[in-house]
């Protein structure tokens, strides 16, 4: 069922409870960097003058447990040993249950890294999370189309699966299309999965979004667009003009992909008219190379 090794739970304990040694020993063996980037945060940040708030409790943290990518205390509630990570005997999947359904996985993903994909999913949507798409403000209603662009594994999607009106899921990295088929199975009638890059063009492979939206006749329902796609999000934006001047339109886009994310794309939606909320906190997203200043906003959300 979800048991975990002996082996792999004394790994992550160890890691828990002594971080700093953890990325030290890493970092002397050259297995990765996070020692010297700590290092070289920490001092830059000695230098500067007039720290906001926000990135001094960072800065703490990072003292105290190291790099992480959600560098807040709040991180540190979810841990991968609790986890209970469970097998689908019918199709050899991997599942965990969230908000109350099957989450599955790609049948090659082992328990381990489900258990750690996972917590990180849990992490990044904590409502103190850079990260959370919702707010108390900002959320899906019961009579609105979701267009979940850049769907991964489909955790957003699952969490409002019963409120929304109708979902399209667009994902096209190969190993999450049966994955996303199975945890919608349920569904079915108002889930669809489209095997499709959402951006400024329209090709075998691309879409943009005012055509998806033509072809599929979606005019006067209200829509709340998801959009996470590694730093593509300006040119779904671009692909997106005659959707984004309707007034029943709330859009969630991540910022954190590029140092300038949250200025350029912010400056988008202004341009738009559109009124916009930054999501408390930031990231520190050190799997792509971070130069100063480090910290990045993780999303802005956006509505009339």
């Amino acid at each position: 069922m979800g048991e975990i090794s002996l082996k792999d739970r004394t790994i992550n304990r160890i890691a828990r409870h002594f971080p700093l040694v953890i990325d030290w020993l890493k970092w002397k063996s050259g297995a990765n960097q996070k020692w010297a980037l700590r290092k070289e945060i920490l001092n830059y940040y000695n230098s500067v003058n007039d720290i906001p708030e926000e990135i001094t409790r960072a800065l703490k943290f990072i003292r105290k447990k190291g790099i992480k990518a959600f560098p807040y205390p709040f991180s540190s509630k979810y841990n991968p040993d609790k986890i209970r990570v469970y097998t689908d005997n019918t199709s050899n999947m991997h599942y965990v249950m969230h908000c109350g359904h099957r989450l599955y996985y790609p049948g090659g993903m082992g328990k381990h890294l489900v258990r750690h994909t996972y917590t990180m999913v849990l992490c990044e949507q904590d409502r103190e999370s850079t990260h959370c798409y919702l707010s108390e403000n900002f959320d899906v209603s019961p009579d609105s189309i979701l267009i979940d662009v850049g769907a991964a594994e489909g955790n957003f999607s699952l969490s409002v699966v019963e409120k929304a009106k109708k979902i399209y899921l667009f994902e096209m990295e190969p190993q999450w299309k049966k994955t996303l088929e199975k945890t919608f199975e349920p569904w079915k009638d108002k889930v669809t999965v489209i095997n499709k890059y959402v951006s400024d063009t329209d090709s075998d492979d691309t879409i943009k979004l005012d055509t998806f939206l033509d072809q599929e006749n979606i005019k006067d329902e209200k829509l709340f667009i998801k959009l996470d796609v590694e730093g593509a999000e300006a040119q779904v934006l671009e692909g997106a003009k005659h959707t984004l001047e309707r007034d029943d339109v709330k859009i969630a886009i991540c910022t954190y992909h590029n140092q300038n994310d949250h200025q350029e794309l912010s400056a988008i939606m202004n341009g738009k008219a559109y009124t916009i909320k930054t999501s408390n906190g930031y990231m520190l997203f050190h799997y792509n190379g971070l130069e100063a200043p480090y910290f990045r906003r993780g999303l802005i959300r956006c509505q009339r």
